[in-house]
Order: C-alpha cells, then sequence, then structure tokens
C-alpha cells in the first residue's frame, strides 16, 4: 500500500510540475539540446522571450562555466514549439513541437503572483483617501498609427510580406520578419499568421520599440523590436501605469476574451523585465501607484448583481 502510495504521489508531483510555464530570459536566445550536458548536439536555438514547458528537473543544482563566468543552475527538460518564430534548421511552416534539454539559469518562472503579492479589501472611503496621496501621474507616450508611417520607421528592421501565393489574399500588413537588436533575425511563421494592422488599436510605440497588431479575437499581438519578445513578457504600452520612481509597473495586453490578462515588470539593469503575473480581475476601473511598491485598484464584481455589477475596492502590495 505505502509503495503504491508512493507512485501515485510521484505521478501527481510529475504532472503539477509538467504544467509549468516558463520564459527564455537569454537575449542571445537558449541552446535547446539532445542530452542534459554542455557538449551534447544542439537540437535548436529559442528566441528571447518565447514561452516553454517545462517537463522535468534532470540534475541537482551545479555550476556550469560559459564564456568565462560561472553560472549556478540544473539540467531540465522542456518542450518548446514553433507557433510563433521559425525556428533553426527548421525550413518548412508546418507547426511541430520538440522536447529538449536546457539550463535553467535562463528560463525564468510564470508566476501567477499570489505568492508575491498581498492584496485585500478597502472601503471606498478609504480608497479615495489613498488616490488623493498619489504623487505621480503618468502620460501615456507616443504611438505612430499609420501603417506606411511605421514601415518607414521600422525600415530594414521589419520585414513584410510583398508577395503571395493567391493575390486574392494579398495584404499589406503580414510581418515576414524581425531582426532584433542583437543581429538576429526571427522569422515569423506563417502558419500560424493571424496579426493584422487596425488603425484603431494597432501601432508603434517609439518609446519601448514595441509594435502592437491585432491578433485573433481582437487580441494583442505585441512585438518587441529590440528582442523579439511578445506580449506575455512585454505588454501593450497602452496599459503601462509606472510606479512613482519607475521601479515596477503594471503592464497587461488584450486575451481576445474581452479581458485584460494584466502583469508586474520590474527594472534591472535599465530593462522592464517580467515578474509575475497579477489576473486578479476581467479589468480594472481604476489603478494607482501609492509608493513604489504600494497599490490600490477597483474592479466590478458581476457575482452579487449579475445586471450592473458591484464596485469593490482594493489595496495590494509588492512583496517582492
Amino acid at each position: 500500500m505505502r509503495t503504491f502510495l508512493i507512485i501515485i504521489l510521484s505521478i501527481v508531483c510529475f504532472s503539477m510540475n509538467a504544467q509549468e510555464d516558463y520564459f527564455v530570459n537569454a537575449k542571445n536566445g537558449l541552446n535547446v539540446r539532445a542530452d542534459k550536458k554542455l557538449g551534447s548536439k544542439k537540437m535548436t536555438k529559442l528566441p528571447f522571450g518565447v514561452t516553454v514547458k517545462k517537463l522535468k528537473d534532470e540534475s541537482e543544482e551545479i555550476t556550469i562555466k560559459v564564456k568565462r563566468k560561472r553560472i549556478k543552475g540544473k539540467w531540465v527538460k522542456i518542450k518548446y514549439n514553433n507557433y510563433l518564430y521559425l525556428l533553426p534548421k527548421k525550413t518548412k511552416h508546418e507547426q511541430y513541437e520538440g522536447e529538449g534539454y536546457v539550463f535553467d539559469a535562463y528560463l525564468k518562472k510564470k508566476k501567477e503572483g499570489r505568492e508575491e503579492i498581498d492584496t485585500f479589501k478597502i472601503t471606498e472611503k478609504e480608497f479615495i483617501r489613498l488616490r488623493g496621496k498619489r504623487t505621480a501621474f503618468f502620460q501615456k507616450s507616443e504611438k505612430i498609427t499609420d501603417l506606411n508611417s511605421i514601415k518607414k520607421r521600422l525600415k530594414n528592421r521589419v520585414t513584410w510580406i510583398t508577395s503571395f501565393e493567391d493575390e486574392a489574399y494579398k495584404r499589406e500588413d503580414a510581418i515576414k520578419s524581425i531582426i532584433t537588436n542583437k543581429g538576429k533575425e526571427l522569422i515569423i511563421n506563417q502558419m500560424s499568421n493571424d496579426y493584422g494592422f487596425n488603425k484603431d488599436f494597432s501601432g508603434y510605440y517609439p518609446k519601448y520599440d514595441i509594435l502592437v497588431l491585432e491578433g485573433g479575437h481582437s487580441s494583442d499581438a505585441c512585438f518587441s523590436i529590440k528582442t523579439g519578445a511578445t506580449q506575455s513578457t512585454v505588454g501593450n504600452p497602452d496599459y503601462i501605469i509606472p510606479s512613482p520612481k519607475n521601479t515596477y509597473r503594471l503592464n497587461g495586453y488584450e486575451s481576445g476574451q474581452e479581458c485584460i490578462l494584466y502583469f508586474f515588470q520590474k527594472k534591472e539593469k535599465g530593462e522592464f523585465i517580467y515578474l509575475t503575473d497579477f489576473n486578479i480581475a476581467c479589468r480594472f476601473v481604476d489603478f494607482y501607484w501609492i509608493d513604489e511598491t504600494t497599490f490600490i485598484y477597483s474592479i466590478i464584481n458581476y457575482r452579487t448583481d449579475s445586471i450592473k455589477g458591484v464596485q469593490e475596492y482594493f489595496k495590494g502590495e509588492l512583496k517582492i
């Protein structure tokens, strides 16, 4: 009986582990290898910011030497795909998934925010009082909404498809590839390319070097021209709300289900990196920073009144 329970627990633990999503956090891309060692055959190279699933830890923590640097981490087995970018040595456009081994020092876990954020309900009166204490007022940045102007601005950095197999489906807003600041060309997999330019929602944000297109079901398709990272880690600049000293910021993007997927970012070495998800509500009515780690927000709760809903008020704090 005891052996049986151990087996069951092992299966459950593996299943939970297999559901973990990670982002590639290596600016130059991450090599996927055929075995859990540096000398193993390179299967492919994943671009910065793409999401992979961790299937299993394959070693205890060890230290490896990369370009004269000693880096601590573990070998892990992952599952990856080419649904966005065509991966090296894969020239055809069919969809595929693969498995391989990477060193997890170059992965960043996608978090739900439950461990990193404390939130609790407050009264409307307290919300108004705290709102009056805020010291920073954020102005939205420049957004270029003309496609021709965007093409000129991103000349030699973004290439667009100009020839089509079927002229009936000819379009001017289909991206072919992005050349990152590192000189890496990331080719868009056209089998999964349903991104288009909508003048009411799409645009290029020079300050952030982010291009926002419209994806399936009116979702946001956001591309960092610097790195090739997409909406899960760079978000849509329309939803950026920075903390007073710009150490942290709220960000988000349209999910295609009439809701915004929110997350926090933290500034490190002059750049903002993904910190944790914050999907507390479909949409915030209001969100304000009180100081660098404390914020207030309000949402509409439809569970108590299916017709109008009830506005509720909260205070939150980043514990990181």
